[in-house]
C-alpha cells in the first residue's frame, strides 16, 4: 500500500545568483510530510527556477 500523501503550501523567497534580486514564491505540492514537501520544492526550484538560493519562510498543511 503506498504511503499517504498530504497537500502542502510552501512559501519562500528565491534570491537570483545573477543580480541578487529577490522574488517571493508560493507553491502547492503533495508529499508525505513537511520535510518531504520542502525537499520536493527545492528540487523543483533547482530544475525550473533561475540559478540562486531559496529560503523557505513557511509551510502549511492543507486539509484534504
Amino acid at each position: 500500500m503506498p504511503p499517504k500523501e498530504y497537500s502542502f503550501k510552501v512559501k519562500g523567497v528565491l534570491i537570483k545568483e545573477k543580480d541578487k534580486s529577490e522574488d517571493d514564491f508560493s507553491i502547492f505540492i503533495s508529499a508525505m510530510d513537511d520535510n518531504h514537501a520542502v525537499m520536493l520544492v527545492r528540487e523543483h526550484l533547482r530544475k525550473h527556477a533561475p540559478k540562486g538560493d531559496s529560503i523557505i519562510k513557511g509551510i502549511e498543511k492543507k486539509s484534504d
